[in-house]
């Protein structure tokens, strides 16, 4: 049987990620692809759902990390919220990497080796730009192979993705009036302007596309700064040319 398709969207917060996955999900939609997006799945159940649900019965799964349960859940409420408690970069980076596994494991593994198409916002791309910058910025080194090398990130990249698409913006301000004005709110400690000028950087630096080309994906970088409308046509534009 055929591999499915992994494509990522990865980048800076409130850049746009969700505008593109949400076209893909309705290219699918329109063509007759079954779509099982398992964020309604974590809502209801506050648990991964079972491969075998799902093969056979949909043809594209939606997910993203961290997940909404488990150690997900610990991430998204303790270790990276504004509480007034800091967690190191390495901490962070651990509990980011056995999310992560877990999630393959249980379900983004099996589903590709059944033929299913996996759309997810962020992966391992994000703990090699979010968590390095943490370090440096306390002047600690934490290199992308050392976080590669966490045994949840070296069981991930034995199953890369095969698409890692990277929306852009020439004016990081704009991504900040974004966050603002948009109804969803983190209380992330990684949304200031200086932090996400420096992943800006590193997303687009030659030795973060260097690291994913090597293992064989296809790094796209989107113009997401001109317009919501101009951000959907290039999604539309990938759906037609790669998942049509």
């Amino acid at each position: 049987m055929k591999k499915g398709l992994f494509i990522v969207v990865d980048g800076l917060d409130g850049i746009g990620k969700g505008v593109f996955l949400d076209v893909l999900v309705q290219e699918a939609k329109k063509a007759g692809k079954r779509v099982f997006d398992v964020h309604t799945f974590w809502k209801q159940n506050n648990f991964h759902p079972s491969p075998h649900d799902i093969i056979g019965e949909y043809d594209l799964v939606v997910t993203s990390e961290p997940t909404f349960v488990g150690i997900g859940s610990t991430i998204r409420q303790e270790l990276v919220v504004k509480n007034g408690r800091k967690y190191s970069p390495q901490v962070v980076a651990q509990a980011y990497a056995l999310d992560r596994h877990i999630l393959y494991e249980q379900l983004i593994v099996p589903l590709l080796a059944a033929g299913i198409t996996v759309l997810q916002s962020r992966s391992f791309s994000t703990s090699i730009v979010y968590q390095r910058q943490s370090a440096l910025d306390t002047s600690d080194e934490f290199s992308a192979a050392e976080i590669l090398s966490l045994p949840g990130n070296a069981f991930c990249s034995r199953h890369p993705m095969d698409f890692l698409i990277i929306p852009t913006i020439p004016d990081v301000d704009e991504i900040m009036k974004r966050l603002q004005r948009r109804e969803k709110d983190d209380n992330c400690v990684f949304e200031n302007l200086d932090f996400q000028l420096k992943l800006k950087k590193q997303y687009e630096s030659d030795e973060f596309r260097n690291l994913f080309t090597s293992l064989g994906v296809k790094v796209l970088y989107f113009d997401a700064g001109v317009s919501i409308e101009h951000s959907q046509q290039q999604a539309r534009d990938f759906y037609g040319q790669h998942l049509a």
